[in-house]
């Protein structure tokens, strides 16, 4: 399955496209947004979120700026796992990402039961692989990612995760969306990754200019 949506190209109000096309149609399953910083990752990512409120189609969101870091710590301290705040203070970085991207896993699980009536849901991850290792990038993919797609206990519905990120770990064998062109794209290697995002960065320059 697949849905379409009728966007802005100029969503800054100062004259300047920051996406080729209006129409963006995002396939079921994961879908990668791919860009060079400030080429508008999220700023789409917050557009599609306007749509469904107005159609009344229920989202899941996860900023890591926003919902990672301290604000994990916070979060399990609200909910009186002691042992999970504790270890998070004494971990890095990345691994209090990973942490906590696991007890996003249990709410995300806890979601998907409220809206079990629903045939359509939408989930989206912003910058999540920011102060990720290699490693957790792939963890996440493989065992958040992939489990939600195929979980049987989700019943069938049309599943789509949205998933803004830099690192090629993150575009490497997935679904990626270019986000200037709004067409669907997949690289070849690092090198291949590395080409698009410096001729999108060289785009982005050039727009105030």
């Amino acid at each position: 399955m697949s849905r379409s949506f009728k966007l802005t190209k100029s969503p800054y109000d100062r004259g300047v496209n920051i996406y080729s096309k209006a129409t963006f149609n995002f396939e079921s399953g994961v879908t990668i947004l791919v860009g060079c910083n400030g080429s508008g990752k999220t700023t789409l990512i917050e557009l599609v979120k306007e749509k469904l409120d107005k159609i009344g189609i229920p989202y899941y969101e996860f900023d890591n700026y926003k919902d990672g870091g301290h604000t994990g710590i916070s979060s399990a301290l609200f909910r009186n796992n002691i042992q999970v705040a504790a270890t998070m203070m004494c971990s890095s970085e990345g691994e209090k990402i990973t942490i906590n991207m696991g007890q996003e896993a249990a709410k995300i699980g806890n979601w998907f039961k409220e809206h079990k009536d629903e045939k359509e849901l939408w989930l989206f991850f912003d910058a999540v692989d920011s102060g990720l290792s290699i490693d957790n990038i792939c963890d996440i993919k493989e065992y958040l990612f992939k489990t939600i797609i195929e979980d049987k206990r989700f019943g069938d519905k049309d599943i789509y995760i949205i998933c803004s990120a830099n690192s090629y770990e993150f575009a490497n064998g997935s679904n990626c969306m270019d986000i200037y062109s709004a067409k669907y794209i997949k690289f070849k290697d690092y090198e291949d990754y590395k080409k698009f995002i410096v001729k999108s960065k060289e785009r982005k320059d050039k727009r105030y200019k």
